[in-house]
């Protein structure tokens, strides 16, 4: 039930940050900020935000950003100062309702420069239990001074939890009711879990996080508990202890698509880029594509094997296969699952060039290998002249991909179904068939 709750409340600062993409119902709230007598300190509460509301978020305006901290009473609290808009958003979440009967909800602490001055409230938003998001788009703003040195709830409890640091203000992780003695060594004790970066504690209680090159922040635990920041935690103590744990970026290695046969006009220049890029197809060297030169079975096998990411065994039923050759795996996959048979019980013919009907039977079988629908595609081809040239074992194939936009003619009146398909079509129409499926 605990992690349970622990999730909840997570997903609460998530909503809150993410609500901007959700609709939400704007009403009127206030926000009360007491200052106590040396107007360093003071209370924040939203007021007129209704009963059962677990999580709240407000932004306001104040005339200095700089030392500001927040420690707050729910049970998961932070704050993220903007310095150069002049804003501060107090966040707060909590697992029982953080409002009052009358409709009040306390956020917490503020400690901030003697003189500072909250000017406008730029909204405030309130969730219920179910994450039911409520934005309060006019709040109104009431600031009192204690002029007589009463308590004003400074003193009150405040939690731990975590807080995200701000482009000021950083992360704030003071004790409660405490106050900022800059005369006072603050230095955290900080350690690295690992390795992937280096964390540097000053003595004004802020932890700067470095990650390495390679390297990011994985989490980071403020004594003992997990809080979610960027890279700096400000306001912590020499009693404080943080553990930064870093991990690696894993690499992305998308090939550089540079071929000096292939230029940027050509009509088949996406489709190339985007098989090379999607691991379908590589180049014939380091420079060269050689889109108009013509696909071999072996290399169509290989293109719907490296496609399917499935993994297979090389095995021998050809006997011009061998089993060490690069396409052996390849051609046992697709004789396996009947995307291809042989010229002949013994013979695959790997090098023989790929005619344009066999490229649509071969890539037909493998839609239907993947489940996908091909249907009753008739009377496709009438609009081509040479239709009646298609293999009887072909037609089915031709109308498919006709019908779906794969297979375009080589003119407005003909298919060329018995042409030999080139690496620059074999692309094009993987292209399409990728970005239909």
């Amino acid at each position: 039930m605990e992690d349970a709750m622990k999730r909840w409340m997570k997903t609460s600062i998530c909503a809150l940050t993410l609500g901007a993409m959700l609709p939400m119902t704007a009403f009127a709230a206030e926000l009360s900020i007491s200052f106590d007598k040396q107007g360093t300190s003071a209370t924040a509460v939203l007021t007129d935000v209704g009963t059962d509301r677990y999580a709240a978020e407000v932004t306001f305006q104040v005339t200095n950003t700089a030392d500001i901290q927040f420690a707050g009473t729910a049970d998961t609290h932070a704050m993220t100062v903007d310095g150069s808009a002049g804003t501060v958003t107090l966040y707060a979440a909590s697992r029982t309702p953080l409002t009052a009967v009358d409709g009040s909800l306390k956020l917490g602490t503020l400690s901030v420069a003697a003189g500072t001055e909250v000017k406008q409230v730029n909204g405030a938003v309130v969730l219920d239990r179910t994450l039911g998001r409520t934005e309060y788009a006019d709040v109104s703003l009431s600031v009192t001074r204690d002029q007589d040195g009463s308590d004003n709830g400074t003193g009150g409890d405040n939690s731990t939890g975590g807080s995200t640091g701000g482009s000021s203000g950083g992360a704030s992780h003071p004790e409660a009711g405490s106050t900022t003695d800059s005369n006072k060594d603050r230095t955290p004790e900080v350690s690295v879990d690992g390795k992937g970066g280096k964390v540097k504690a000053d003595s004004d209680g802020t932890v700067t996080i470095t990650p390495d090159d390679g390297y990011r922040i994985a989490k980071i635990l403020v004594n003992g508990k997990e809080v979610d920041i960027e890279n700096k935690l400000t306001g912590l103590k020499s009693t404080d202890e943080v553990v930064v744990t870093f991990e690696k970026i894993e690499e992305t290695n998308k090939p550089t698509v540079s071929f000096t046969d292939v230029q940027p006009t050509d009509w088949y220049a996406e489709a190339v880029t985007y098989a090379v890029e999607n691991g379908l197809f590589q180049g014939t060297s380091a420079t060269t594509f050689e889109p108009n030169a013509n696909m071999n079975r072996a290399m169509l096998v290989t293109v719907l094997y490296r496609m399917s990411g499935e993994q297979a065994k090389a095995d021998t039923a050809f006997g011009d296969v061998a089993q060490n050759a690069w396409y052996a795996e390849a051609v046992a996959w697709a004789k396996t699952n009947g995307i291809v048979s042989g010229v002949s019980a013994t013979q695959f013919a790997p090098n023989q060039n790929v005619t344009r009907e066999q490229m649509a039977a071969i890539l037909y079988r493998y839609a239907q290998y993947k489940g996908q629908e091909t249907g009753n595609a008739d009377a496709n081809l009438v609009a081509f002249a040479d239709a009646n040239t298609v293999s009887s074992y072909a037609v089915p194939a031709m109308n498919w991909a006709v019908k779906n936009g794969l297979i375009s003619g080589t003119s407005a009146t003909t298919l060329s179904p018995n042409g030999s398909a080139t690496r620059a079509q074999v692309a094009t129409i993987l292209m399409r068939y990728q970005k239909n499926a």
